[in-house]
């Protein structure tokens, strides 16, 4: 991973005993979304949104809407763009949707939340209905699709025509002064065999843009940051300040706990499941130089 001589720039595995104990829950349904859903995630969430906002310049979309009337954010979280979008578009009507329920707080009057999975509501819920929203929206939903052709294609019978999609997410490749860096880390052959297998796209980010060309989609562009492990990046562009913070300090500690889950059935020890999610805990920390990219894709219908 990278030239020896280069020292991360913090202790990836100080958390390591606590998060071994923190026992966290999980969505109680059969869908496949691999990540926790508890109070600390959820504070996560809320810290990831706003270092991700800082590191779009504050630019909450990416599609040019005009005077849209219903909008739909699909693996909502904790609502927090959920209300943003309620708030920049007091007119429309604002659904958010995911598997768990939105943690209570204020909200703004315009904004309302369905409990469930998207596949599964779709035209079985009448807010949400085919043909029926101006916008689709969904941010970071790497493990928690395992059919994105098809996602892509439920998004997009859920737009009216010239209605927009708008897909945010990462690829999960590493690049260290510019160079791939990650191809032949354990865990992550791993997590690509299991995604293999099992139908999650780990390189999604990059991927939507021919996902939704295949969905019939239009004006289908791409706006790509860079998201970098550390703070490092911030001498450059100190809106990244915030995100890669976030990254260093949360995202090894958040798939220790998904790989686990991403790897049963796929013939490991227990023992060797442990080595894998401590080695993450390694490769996902702050270190000068290493980044990922972060995607913003848009598509129309026609």
């Amino acid at each position: 991973m990278g030239n020896a001589d280069e020292e991360p720039m913090a202790k990836p595995n100080s958390n390591v005993d606590h998060e071994r104990i923190r026992n966290p829950t999980y969505h109680t349904t059969d869908a496949n979304y691999t990540l926790p859903n508890d109070d600390i995630e959820h504070a996560r969430l809320e810290d990831q949104a706003i270092g991700l906002a800082e590191m779009m310049h504050n630019k909450l979309i990416h599609a040019p809407l005009q005077s849209p009337q219903t909008l739909v954010d699909v693996g909502c979280g904790t609502g927090i763009v959920t209300c943003q979008l309620g708030d920049a578009y007091p007119d429309a009507k604002v659904y958010g949707v995911d598997l768990s329920p939105v943690p209570s707080g204020p909200k703004p009057p315009n904004v309302e939340y369905i409990l469930g999975d998207i596949g599964q509501l779709l035209n079985n819920d009448h807010r949400l209905a085919h043909g029926s929203a101006d916008f689709v929206f969904s941010r970071l939903l790497l493990l928690g699709i395992t059919d994105w052709a098809g996602y892509v294609r439920d998004a997009a019978s859920l737009l009216r025509p010239g209605g927009w999609v708008e897909m945010q997410d990462l690829a999960l490749e590493w690049f260290l002064h510019g160079t791939y860096c990650s191809g032949e880390w354990e865990w992550m052959q791993a997590l690509f065999a299991a995604g293999e297998q099992k139908g999650w796209d780990l390189r999604c980010g990059k991927n939507i843009k021919g996902y939704m060309e295949q969905a019939g989609l239009v004006d289908v562009s791409v706006q790509e940051y860079r998201l970098p492990m550390g703070d490092w990046l911030a001498r450059e562009r100190p809106e990244t300040r915030r995100i890669g913070q976030h990254a260093a300090r949360e995202y090894g500690m958040l798939y220790y706990h998904a790989i686990p889950k991403m790897l049963q059935g796929m013939g490991y020890t227990e023992e060797k499941i442990e080595e894998l999610s401590v080695m993450c805990t390694k490769d996902w920390a702050g270190q000068e130089g290493k980044e990922m990219t972060f995607y913003a894709t848009v598509g129309r219908k026609p």
